[in-house]
Parts: C-alpha cells; sequence; structure tokens
C-alpha cells in the first residue's frame, strides 16, 4: 500500500501550489472546488510502538477502532448494537504477526507488520451507511525463494444490544449465548443468538481453503505459496444486525462484489465531505465556508477541524435525523456534550442550523440543569448537571441567533417560557450559587469542574468572568427587546460582580485564585481561567493583566508542538494526572481557545505562530478529547491517548471539541463574529499576517467572501442569497 504514498505526497503538493492563486482565479469551478480530497488529510505512517491508541474508523451508523495486531477491530458500536472483543486475530504459521505501523484515513485504517518473511499489509473500512466491516489483506513474500505460508484468521464477532447507553460503554462479555455455522459452501461463518435476536455474518470474496467451526466461532485457513515477491489478496466481510435483517443475504452479496463495495465508502465519504462546504446540499441545512490560503498549516489545520467533525457525525439515532457524538470510539458514542458542541458553535450554525435549533429546543424543554449531555437513543438527558451548562448554552443560543438571525426565535416559548426569558435567567443562575455573605458564584467541588484538580474548586474566577459576560450580551439583548429596565439591572449585576471576578487575580502572574468553602485563596494555574476570562472579559482587561495573562501560558504551557492544561509548578499537578486538564496535555479544544484568546488581544501573530506548531498533532489522526504529551519536556512528544479514568477509557480516538480549531480560523483568524443586534459582521480589521480568503460565508440569508491580506481584513459580498 505504500506504492500509493508517492501519488499522495504529489497531490498534496500540487493542492498546495494552486493556493497560489486566489478566488478570483477559480471563479468559474466555484468554492467547492477548493476543498482538498480526503487522501491528502489522512495521516501519516506511525510507528505501532509509539503510539498510545490505535485508529479509529467511523461511519454515519458507528464507529470501531484498530487493537493489537495486523487485522483485527475492537470497540465495534452500532447504536443499539455492540460488539464485545474483536473480530479475530490472524496467524501466520502459527504465530500473530507483529503489528509495525499503520496509517489513518477518515475512511480507513492500514496497518503493517511482517510475520517471517511474510509481509503483511491490511485495509479496514466501515461501510458508510450500513452495519459493516470490509477487510482487504495483501499478503506478499519478501524472500528471495518459493515460500509456503499457513495463514489462518479467527473469526469472532459476539454483539449485545442495549437501548439506552451513558458514557462508559454496556459491553457484555457473554459469547457462549452465540452459536456458529458454515454455510454457502464454507465461504460465510453465520453467528447468531437467536434468544437476543442477533445475528452476525462473515463472508469471503473467495471460499478459504478450510472454514472450521467451533461452538461459538470460527476459522479460516489457507495455504499461501508464493514465489519471490509474489503476493496474494484476501478480502471478506462482516455484517453485523438483528435475526430478523437480511445479515447473511447482505454479507454474501458485499464479498461478491467487494472490489466496488470497497470503493464505495471512500465515495460516500468523499460526497459527505463535500456537501459540507455546498450551499444547498442534500445532507445538511447549512455549509461551511471554503478556506484558499497559501499558509498550508492553516489550510490542514482548519479542514482537519472539520473533518473531525464529520468522523462523529450520525444518522443511526432514532430521535434526530443528525447527531454530532462528542465522542467515539472507546466511550460515550451516543451523546452530544453541551460543553463539547459549544467549543463549535459558530461552526454548527453555519453546518446545520436547522439541527442547532433542534437541538437547544430539546436541551431548553427537557432542562439544563439535569444533566450534561443528551443520549440521542432514547433523547434522554445524561449526568448531573455541570458547571458549565449556563455557559455553554448561552454561547450555543447566542451563536444560532447571531449567525440565522432568527430573532424569531426569542419569542418562542419552550416549557412556558420565551427563549429569551430562559436566556435571562441562565445569564443570572449563578445568583443562586452565591453562598450567604459571598459574592461570587460557587461552582462546588472538582467533579464539577474540570474533575481531576483537586484545587479547582469553590469560587472560581472562568465561570465567574462567563457570567458577567452571560449578563452583558443578554442586556443588549432585553434592550434591543424594549425591556430597558431589565437591561439595566442586568448590566448593574455584571459591574458588581466583575470587580469580585478581578479581585481574584494573582498581581503579577497572570493567573487567578480560586476560593475555597473555608476563605481560603488558592492560586490554580490552568488554562480554564486563561481562556474563558480572555474570551470574555476581553475589553475588561488592561494591557498590563493581557500581557501577564499572555506570559503565563507561553511559559508555563505552551510546548513545542501542543500545550498543558496546567502547569507543571503548580502545587496540585501531581495529583492532576488527566491528559485534557491536567499537566500531560491538553484538551483539544485548549489550543484552539487560546489562539483565539491570542487574537482577542491582538497578538495575530503569536497565534499563527502556535498554530503552526500544533500542526504536527494531525498527521498521526483527527482531533481527539485529547492530545497527551510524554514527559515534561518543552519539545515533548505529543500522541492521542488512550487514557483510563475511574476504570475506563475517558479519552477517546475522536471527539467533536476538535471543531473549536476551524471555529479559532472562522471567528478570529478571519474575525468572523456576526451581531444581530448591530448587524455587523467583522470584529475588527487589524492585518492577521497571512493572506487568504474564506469563500461562501453566511450571514443570515447573505454571503460573503472574507479576504485576509497585508492591508488586514475585509469583506466582498458572494452573490448568493
Amino acid at each position: 500500500m505504500k506504492k500509493f504514498i508517492t501519488l499522495f505526497k504529489f497531490a498534496t503538493l500540487a493542492s498546495i501550489l494552486s493556493l497560489a492563486f486566489l478566488s478570483s482565479a477559480f471563479a468559474a469551478k466555484g468554492p467547492e472546488s477548493k476543498i482538498p480530497k480526503l487522501n491528502a488529510l489522512a495521516g501519516s505512517w506511525q510507528k505501532a510502538s509509539t503510539l498510545l491508541c490505535y485508529p479509529a474508523l467511523n461511519s454515519t451508523q458507528g464507529s470501531s477502532q484498530c487493537v493489537d495486531g495486523v487485522l483485527q477491530i475492537g470497540n465495534l458500536s452500532f447504536p443499539p448494537i455492540l460488539m464485545n472483543g474483536n473480530t479475530g486475530a490472524m496467524h501466520v504459521d502459527g504465530k500473530i504477526p507483529k503489528l509495525e505501523e499503520t496509517r489513518w484515513y477518515a475512511y480507513q485504517a492500514l496497518r503493517e507488520g511482517h510475520a517471517g518473511d511474510l509481509r503483511i499489509e491490511t485495509a479496514v473500512r466501515m461501510m458508510y451507511e450500513k452495519r459493516g466491516l470490509l477487510f482487504h489483506i495483501d499478503l506478499k513474500n519478501v524472500a528471495s525463494a518459493r515460500k509456503i505460508f499457513h495463514v489462518e484468521i479467527n473469526l469472532a464477532a459476539y454483539t449485545s444490544e442495549h437501548k439506552s447507553w451513558g458514557w462508559q460503554m454496556p459491553r457484555d462479555a457473554d459469547s457462549v449465548s452465540f452459536s456458529a455455522k458454515s454455510i454457502d459452501g464454507g465461504r460465510s461463518l453465520l453467528l447468531e443468538n437467536a434468544g437476543a435476536g442477533l445475528s452476525n455474518c462473515f463472508s469471503f470474496e473467495t471460499t478459504p481453503d478450510n472454514l472450521s467451526v467451533n461452538k461459538h466461532s470460527g476459522a479460516a485457513t489457507w495455504t499461501v505459496t508464493l514465489q519471490p515477491h509474489g503476493s496474494r489478496v484476501i478480502n471478506y466481510v462482516l455484517i453485523i444486525g438483528h435475526a430478523d435483517e437480511s445479515v447473511h443475504e447482505l454479507a454474501a452479496q458485499t464479498a461478491a462484489h467487494f472490489p466496488s463495495a470497497f470503493d464505495a465508502v471512500k465515495i460516500d465519504w468523499e460526497s459527505r465531505w463535500s456537501a459540507m462546504f455546498t450551499p444547498g446540499n442534500a445532507y445538511f441545512s447549512g455549509h461551511l465556508p471554503v478556506l484558499v490560503t497559501a499558509d498550508k498549516d492553516l489550510r490542514r489545520m482548519y479542514y482537519m477541524s472539520i473533518l473531525s467533525l464529520l468522523s462523529v457525525y450520525r444518522t443511526c439515532f432514532p430521535v434526530a435525523p443528525r447527531a454530532y457524538i462528542s465522542n467515539s470510539p472507546e466511550s460515550n458514542c451516543i451523546m452530544m456534550y453541551f460543553w463539547d458542541t459549544r467549543e463549535w458553535a459558530t461552526t454548527l450554525a453555519l453546518l446545520d442550523p436547522a439541527m442547532m435549533k433542534e437541538y437547544l429546543t430539546s436541551w431548553l424543554s427537557k432542562g439544563i440543569y439535569n444533566g450534561y449531555a443528551e443520549e440521542f437513543l432514547t433523547g434522554s438527558m445524561q449526568g448531573v448537571w455541570y458547571s458549565a451548562n449556563d455557559y455553554s448554552i448561552f454561547i450555543l443560543l447566542n451563536d444560532y441567533l447571531d449567525v440565522t438571525h432568527d430573532t424569531a426565535f426569542l419569542s418562542e416559548k419552550i416549557n412556558g417560557k420565551t427563549v429569551l426569558q430562559h436566556m435571562y435567567e441562565i445569564a443570572t443562575h449563578w445568583k443562586s450559587l452565591v453562598k450567604p455573605g459571598h459574592t461570587l458564584a460557587n461552582y462546588g467541588d472538582a467533579s464539577n469542574l474540570l474533575e481531576c484538580v483537586p484545587t479547582y474548586i469553590g469560587e472560581v474566577a472562568s465561570l465567574n468572568a462567563a457570567n458577567v459576560w452571560l449578563m452583558q450580551r443578554t442586556a443588549q439583548v432585553e434592550e434591543a427587546m424594549g425591556h430597558r429596565k431589565k437591561a439595566e439591572h442586568l448590566r448593574s449585576m455584571a459591574k458588581s460582580l466583575l470587580a469580585a471576578v478581578m479581585k481574584l487575580h494573582v498581581p503579577g502572574k497572570g493567573y487567578w485564585y480560586s476560593v475555597h468553602d473555608n476563605g481560603k485563596r488558592v492560586a490554580v494555574r490552568t488554562i480554564f481561567d486563561f481562556a474563558t476570562i480572555g474570551l470574555t472579559l476581553t475589553k475588561d482587561l488592561s494591557q498590563r493583566l493581557r500581557n501577564e495573562m499572555l506570559h503565563f501560558v507561553d511559559t508555563q504551557l505552551l510546548t513545542a508542538h501542543w500545550m498543558r492544561a496546567l502547569s507543571w509548578r503548580d502545587p496540585a499537578a501531581a495529583e492532576s494526572n488527566r491528559p485534557d486538564h491536567g499537566p500531560i496535555g491538553a484538551f483539544c479544544a485548549w489550543p484552539a481557545e487560546t489562539m483565539a484568546v491570542m487574537c482577542e488581544f491582538g497578538k495575530y501573530g503569536q497565534a499563527l505562530k502556535f498554530l503552526h506548531r500544533c500542526t504536527g498533532t494531525t498527521y498521526e489522526g483527527p482531533f481527539s478529547q485529547s492530545r497527551q504529551l510524554i514527559g515534561k519536556g518543552y519539545d515533548a512528544p505529543v500522541h492521542i491517548t488512550d487514557f483510563m479514568t475511574f476504570g475506563y477509557h475517558s479519552q477517546t480516538y475522536n471527539g467533536s471539541n476538535g471543531g473549536s480549531f476551524a471555529e479559532t480560523i472562522i471567528r478570529e483568524f478571519f474575525g468572523y463574529q456576526p451581531n444581530h443586534l448591530t448587524h455587523t459582521l467583522i470584529s475588527n480589521v487589524q492585518p492577521r499576517g497571512f493572506d487568504g480568503e474564506l469563500l461562501d460565508v453566511r450571514d443570515g440569508n447573505r454571503t460573503y467572501n472574507i479576504i485576509s491580506d497585508k492591508n488586514g481584513i475585509r469583506i466582498v459580498h458572494a452573490g448568493r442569497n
């Protein structure tokens, strides 16, 4: 498969060279022709021994993941069906081949390994809109003499069905309920659990030399004779489903037409990918802007961010036609977290405003204090109320209104209250969290905040600062609706709260105190304060304070290729070992939010340099729940992590929070910050330090092109209404 790498490199080079031309040179082709092909966004080959987490696979129906080995797949789920264990290992001459390298693509996972003189290259794809896996194996004799190899593939697929899931996947360990039988003259293996009404089927493109069966699984074997440098291909499929579905028929038909089915996966991915940038497409209620720039790192980060969102896009849930799940495949897989979704709120409003409105209506109806996420199998709320719920839901509401100009939504009633009334209550909910004799809201213990930082509790600066902005923004909306007294009251409360928040700054340090229940003030060197305060109180921060905050982040959190969420100099660092919010890595939205704050502070060059430094992380794979740093040094290597918390995988391979990079590029690097009250589009026109265009940017019912060059930012009407 590496023979294709050179072709991909040339394709990538050609696409980069094409960016030297701005949109005027391509007007006849339209903006959609400028988006990179999925192959150009593939990861690079990775040594398996260096990885913390193997590549994942996704489709509109579910997700799965490579496990240790050249062939088998685990963590498979097609909601509401899950698979326990993996699909079965390959043996060559009685031994399991050593996995040496992997490569991630959006639509497939490649693996390579050796078993003596036999080189093994595999590709696995998930069928895009069906519950199936496609396995392609290329065996090559690398010896200078004729060789005979005995190849065996174990076949197992034990599934269970669960109507309701939480974060931790309810995978059953029961395999004995499944019976196995050979059918189609030894070309297929049917696994059935009659009691549970489940059926799974392996089927081969060509019949194996032998298909043996035991009670609950099977094994396909071949005696492969290869001349020097000779090769042999083995293709097969696995279809997952219910007993009343045509699982066997689909497996047999797919295997019989394997090449076309294999190609169809990539075609389907490319079709949905192109649709994300196409006005009036058949899949999304909106579309995203096309980025054209010669800055290859900026371009890759933008499109990889969006591709990360497509990786968590699902159409398999009964309660919503489309969902963008927050994580997959190790955990979660069926939920949208308020927090993770707000990290790409403007991007969501551009891409799928109809679904965004549906989500917001559902969350307000079910009560945002009754959980932290919606689970899309049943439409139920999951978890407890989370401290960031107010901030997250408010951002989503505000960005929906700003992008769509759907101001009628403010007057729509949900649970007997207008959306504007909900916004007012969200903006002032903090008052119920203030303890007697105090001014600041108290957000409780670590489990309701950063979870892993024991000192970040009580009255924290971040969310209290967010409350100031929530009230300031709600005051603007109330005033525009003619509610002047409400607006004045909100501004008065915001002013008082702002003064209390500013007293939490550690003088001269750039980080902030949290106040514990016993009154003790504890400085916490976390990115959460920097990012939240920087984005909500931008205009209220002096230049000196901005500089101190930037210095803290630059000297204690940023690394050569990524960042830490908590400084190693923090007294609680040793007790805060998670890679998303602790010192060993960062939630993937934190670098994007850090860049956003830099831009808000006018440090566009600094933000762009940091973005360039982070781009290397995308050559392993998509944006995930977090990236982990290996070691404490500034030049620490960075990897997608497979971290365990509370006995299960809390840090997953795919994460919707990766949409935050597209969010920052759209809102900050190009300045697109629409405001439905002022009818302005651009935050400021200061030069950003790069040349580029953002094409077909929607604002209400009109579209614009936003241009960045040495003179700054300017907008041009795109002519689409």
